[in-house]
């Protein structure tokens, strides 16, 4: 059998994110699947992932992690954010524009 991984499974774990999210709010969600920027954290965080696996790109890019983390830090700076944590489930809230 075969399936979906790496990138191409990425669009369907942030929604899957979303969904859970959304109908569990408080329950802490670890988003897991075709992680390879900070920008892909942001958006698992934004469906309300509370945190981030980071796995396969690790093959090709050992220092993925040091760099992934330097993105997402700095894409929350450029939004003006200074804690993670408020960036989790920002889809869910209207205005938030993360």
């Amino acid at each position: 059998m075969g399936g979906l991984s790496g990138p191409a499974i990425r669009p369907l774990a942030v929604g899957c994110v979303y969904r859970v999210h959304e109908a569990f709010p408080e329950v802490p969600i670890v988003g897991v699947g075709g992680v390879r920027t900070g920008t892909d954290v942001l958006e698992f965080m934004a469906a309300g992932a509370s945190a981030v696996g980071v796995g396969t790109v690790n093959f090709s890019d050992p220092s993925a992690c040091t760099r992934i983390l330097r993105e997402f830090t700095e894409a929350l700076e450029a939004r003006g954010v200074s804690r993670a944590s408020d960036v989790v489930g920002a889809a869910h809230r209207a205005g938030t524009g993360v």
